[in-house]
């Protein structure tokens, strides 16, 4: 088995925390709450969102006609208040500097929205760690499509078999090994330091 030398992070839930329940719980009637998570965080737009394929402005315009009574809290959500949903998962931004020290190129492969993403990649330092990145809403695929992960191989001239993917989704490492990319699923309950020294041992 070939020696590991590159490591791929998903962002959400592996660096990234994405709370998108404090803003309903700060924001929405506590009755109407199930119905505007549904809606916003689970629909098809949002998916658009994370491919690039759709505007925060049409997003807003979107939302407020199916949610007119939060017109004022979606407009807030989209042009602010999103970031304050993110958090730096410390523990792991720490192991993750680590893995630079000790020699390994660190990429991302992320589902996310480019405002969003624009945002963070410039004023959070630990981006600074990272050799490269493909992002969803920039080249336009979303993991688990096949394509995502054929990008990131042929952007950064990766050998599959040297590279190693965390992810909190097991659809996403499911379809990275079938190109031999080597897959960590890294679950809610899971500490990344502990699985991750049992994997590169």
């Amino acid at each position: 088995m070939k020696k590991i030398k590159n490591i791929i992070f998903d962002l959400g839930n592996v660096l990234i925390e994405f709370n998108p329940e404090k803003f309903i719980k700060n924001n929405i009637e506590e009755r109407d709450r199930e119905k505007v998570l549904k809606i916003i965080f689970l629909g098809a737009e949002w998916l658009k969102l994370d491919r690039g394929t759709l505007s925060y402005e049409e997003a807003i315009s979107i939302f407020s006609e199916k949610l007119p009574k939060y017109k004022e809290s979606i407009e807030s959500f989209f042009n602010k208040n999103i970031l304050e949903c993110l958090t730096p998962m410390e523990e792991n931004i720490k192991v993750m500097k680590k893995l630079k020290k000790d020699g390994y190129n660190l990429y991302i492969l992320s589902n996310f929205h480019k405002p969003a993403f624009d945002y963070i990649n410039k004023n959070w330092d630990f981006f600074k760690e990272f050799n490269g990145a493909t992002v969803s809403s920039y080249c336009k695929l979303l993991k688990p499509e096949k394509e995502i992960y054929q990008e990131i191989i042929r952007k950064f001239n990766l050998i599959p078999e040297e590279t190693l993917f965390i992810d909190d989704t097991l659809v996403n490492i499911e379809m990275c090994e079938i190109f031999g990319i080597r897959g960590l699923h890294l679950k809610k309950e899971d500490e990344l330091n502990r699985k991750i020294e049992e994997y590169l041992k």
